[in-house]
């Protein structure tokens, strides 16, 4: 089965879109907190927790990504444009409600995955 949009495109998953898309879809979705007027950008651009054993800290700013994405109506789509940006790499900040330890592992388990359908 088929499901139809009323625009009349198939349903695709969004990983599946062209980058050029979700980027638009991303940017012009109203509704999103990060770009909610008084909201300060630097809230989703926080210091990261020190490398090594610092799991409080780790968890602490994974938290703070969920609960700014939490209610946003593109979290998804924002979570497969930062890991398209990154490619493999790790980046900045808060994307999609993860952070940027949390876009790398999935980017590469999503490699690994792929790799073996191939």
């Amino acid at each position: 089965m088929t499901i139809t949009m009323a625009d009349g495109q198939p349903v695709r998953p969004v990983m599946d879109l062209p980058e050029t898309e979700i980027e638009h879809t991303v940017r012009t979705a109203p509704g999103r907190p990060c770009a909610a007027p008084g909201n300060d950008p630097e809230d989703w651009f926080p210091a990261e927790p020190p490398a090594g054993h610092y799991q409080h800290q780790r968890e602490a700013y994974e938290a703070r990504a969920r609960a700014l994405c939490r209610f946003c109506p593109v979290e998804l789509a924002c979570l497969e444009l930062a890991i398209s940006y990154e490619r493999g790499t790790r980046g900045a900040g808060i994307w999609g409600g993860q952070a940027p330890w949390q876009r790398q592992s999935l980017a590469r388990n999503r490699s690994a995955r792929l790799a073996v359908t191939s």
